[in-house]
């Protein structure tokens, strides 16, 4: 590898050429020993544009190269711009440094081996020394902040937090539920539980946790498959015995959805979620959005309708049903969406006059009035017919949730149930850790991931074993926790008192609440996730990533919430496989008065070499994308050859250079591939491959492959720049290599 910015192991320049200064032994043994350019080792000045106080020891060490009698220089020296060929030695003392590598990689019991050891090592230092306390912090980490909780300046604040989330969540909590298919008080269930145990071992200091819309969609989606069809009206169903048994299935849902929660925790699985994109969850939500709102408009309208997952099933319904259209649900519920964005626009318009809190009011303050106006005007009732003028929610049971572990086993339908969780799963870790990670970033805390998974999916555990279903974190309330100054988990304790406190004494106040202003709280909450920003912006900066937010829009619209997050990561994955099958090949130029090449389409003032066509491939060399980089590669050189005063300086193309510096890792079928590519190319069109920027991993497996000696020896440069100097030096002279 022939090399001045960097060095080489083979050159075709040696001092032996200069007759004023004799080769010093170093030069003689490191040459047949090391295969270094003896004019590197011994500070020989025959290397045109060789780095002056190169460091050869340093090049020794970070190549893995040991022992031998080379000695080495740092040395300042001045270079001759036109260095003089010498004869070339032969492969085997050239290729010496790839023999000095290890003799191949390591067998798969060796790096168990190893692994195992390490984490064995690792565990063990941190058991010695975290101490009694660490490890009693690492099983309650509320003790950790506990003992540094600064009362006087964050008791108030996360008080007033707490009591905020507290009275967003109630009127919240009641509406998801009924998304679920559940009685309202589940809603309460979900919201007390999960958040009084995340209180105590959650890591984030504002995450608000309980239920959300869009898990609660998928929920309801997937019981109603299940059992075939669910309750109008939760509160007072139909069929009891069959409410009751889509109540069991949900905890199982939640209970199954709490261990895998668990599991990717514990086993570290946290990547899982790298493979639905930002894009996709940005998309999923949007879709959910519109559908979740077109399916609270019937609670708006006045009309009793089924449940619909699609959006054009959903308008079916509402315009098949609009002869029972309800003027007076209509204008109380027009009405509580009017108030509710009336409060959410002041809260933002004048957050900076302290009156941000208007946000959090909206909720609650359209229950009251609700509340007061069923009961004022006796609008829950009708005397002349059997129908109330305005529905009411119903009673709601007083209390605190009931022991529910006695129903997690056996499970109604195994696959349906097991494949919910996972989908409720997948998305849930998704929306929790990503609004964690924002608010750890604005206030400026670092965010243990691993212990936020197990925080949530202990919570959900607790939650299956007190009648809850499946809760996360919420990006409405957990804003609200932020901006009214949550300092500490403490916060969600305090919410979880309130909740209780709602659970043993209020819920009997809720009873003629009007059904229309749950479908307001929720059309309004969930048309806030509608992601129009990030629409936009992946317009203007990724075209396929914004295909992919369609898609999985689209598709959740008119296809149901399930099957739109399943396509969205399958698009994801034929996308990430698509790029990595037709990896980026760029054509290299060298930038004027540097030894920088780059790519020639960025950078139009590149200069090109004579006779040597210079290319990048972006991606690892792996059996899907090795013939479309053979394509890529022989396009490339017919063009050149086509039209060589256009492309390579009125020279045809002898040489091919092949910088791999990006090419991270390559697999035995690249290798074979690589190995014939070599003779095709030579064969068909002429022109020799030269490979150069080489990393450590690719040189390892070129050295075991034997590729090198289907190259020829002095066809492998470290740097890209050496190996053009060098052929093109070679082309000069009327020398072309006839080896291979």
């Amino acid at each position: 590898v022939a090399g001045s910015q960097g060095s080489g192991i083979l050159s075709p320049f040696c001092c032996t050429s200069r007759p004023s200064r004799p080769p010093s032994e170093a030069c003689r043994s490191t040459t047949t020993n090391l295969a270094l350019p003896r004019n590197i080792l011994c500070g020989c000045p025959r290397m045109s544009g060789a780095p002056s106080n190169f460091n050869a020891r340093r090049f020794l060490d970070e190549n893995g190269i040991s022992g031998g009698d080379a000695t080495a220089h740092d040395t300042s020296l001045s270079y001759e711009t036109e260095p003089r060929p010498r004869k070339l030695v032969s492969s085997e003392a050239e290729l010496s440094l790839l023999k000095q590598l290890d003799g191949g990689d390591p067998s798969i019991a060796h790096v168990v081996s190893y692994q195992f050891n390490k984490h064995r090592h690792k565990l063990t230092d941190e058991f010695k020394s975290w101490g009694w306390f660490g490890w009693a912090c690492w099983f309650l980490p509320c003790l950790g902040w506990l003992r540094t909780y600064r009362i006087k300046e964050w008791l108030l604040l996360d008080i007033v937090a707490g009591l905020s989330v507290g009275a967003m969540v109630i009127p919240q909590g009641m509406s998801y539920a009924n998304l679920a298919g559940l009685p309202s008080v589940y809603g309460l269930y979900g919201a007390f539980v999960p958040c009084l145990v995340y209180s105590l071992l959650g890591s984030s200091r504002q995450l608000a946790v309980g239920p959300v819309a869009v898990t609660s969609t998928l929920l309801g989606n997937g019981l109603e498959k299940i059992f075939g069809s669910l309750s109008t009206d939760p509160n007072n169903p139909e069929d009891p015995a069959l409410q009751a048994n889509i109540n069991s299935a949900a905890i199982e849902v939640a209970f199954l959805a709490g261990v895998m929660y668990t599991g990717i925790a514990l086993l570290n699985l946290g990547w899982i979620i790298r493979f639905l994109s930002h894009s996709v969850i940005s998309g999923f939500m949007s879709g959910a959005a519109i559908t979740i709102a077109l399916g609270q408009v019937k609670y708006i309208l006045g009309l009793k309708l089924g449940r619909g997952s699609t959006i054009q099933s959903l308008l079916d319904m509402i315009f098949s049903n609009l002869s029972g259209f309800k003027w007076r649900e209509f204008v109380m519920g027009y009405f509580f969406i009017g108030l509710l964005y009336t409060f959410r626009w002041a809260g933002n318009r004048f957050a900076h006059k302290r009156l941000g809190f208007l946000r959090f009011l909206g909720p609650i303050t359209v229950v009251v009035t609700s509340i007061a106006v069923m009961n004022i005007f006796g609008l829950y009732k009708n005397p002349t017919t059997a129908s109330p003028y305005i529905k009411p929610i119903g009673k709601i049971p007083k209390g605190l949730p009931p022991f529910s572990a006695n129903h997690w086993l056996p499970l109604y339908d195994v696959s349906r149930q097991v494949t919910l969780a996972i989908i409720i799963c997948l998305v849930d870790v998704c929306e929790s850790i990503s609004i964690a990670k924002a608010l750890a970033q604005r206030n400026k805390y670092r965010l243990n991931y691993t212990q936020e998974l197990r925080a949530v999916g202990v919570a959900n555990l607790f939650g299956a074993m007190f009648s809850c279903y499946t809760t996360t974190g919420s990006f409405s309330r957990s804003a609200v926790n932020n901006s009214a100054g949550a300092k500490t988990p403490f916060a969600q304790f305090v919410c979880s008192m309130l909740l209780m406190l709602t659970l043993l004494v209020l819920t009997p106040i809720f009873t003629n609440m009007s059904a229309n202003v749950q479908g307001a709280i929720i059309i309004v909450g969930v048309l806030g996730l509608f992601d129009y920003s990030e629409f936009l912006y992946l317009y203007k900066v990724n075209k396929l990533d914004w295909i992919v937010w369609l898609i999985t829009f689209f598709v959740v619209l008119f296809a149901g919430v399930e099957i739109g997050i399943g396509v969205g990561v399958g698009v994801s994955l034929v996308l990430v496989i698509w790029r990595a099958a037709f990896p980026a090949i760029v054509k290299l130029g060298k930038l004027p008065d540097s030894a920088v090449y780059r790519n020639v389409k960025l950078f139009p003032d590149t200069q090109q070499t004579p006779g040597v066509l210079v290319m990048r491939v972006d991606a690892p060399f792996f059996f899907a994308n090795v013939e479309s980089i053979r394509d890529g590669i022989v396009r490339r050189v017919e063009e050149a050859q086509a039209t060589p005063e256009a492309e390579s300086g009125a020279a045809p193309v002898r040489y091919v250079v092949l910088d791999m510096g990006a090419v991270t890792d390559v697999d035995a079928t690249s290798i074979h591939w690589l190995t014939e590519f070599v003779y095709d190319l030579k064969s068909d069109l002429g022109v020799q491959l030269v490979l150069s920027n080489l990393t450590r991993p690719v040189l390892r497996a070129i050295k075991n492959g034997n590729v090198h000696r289907r190259l020829g020896p002095d066809h492998i440069f470290v740097d890209t720049n050496d190996a053009v100097v060098t052929l093109s030096t070679g082309l000069k002279q009327g020398r072309v290599d006839k080896a291979l």
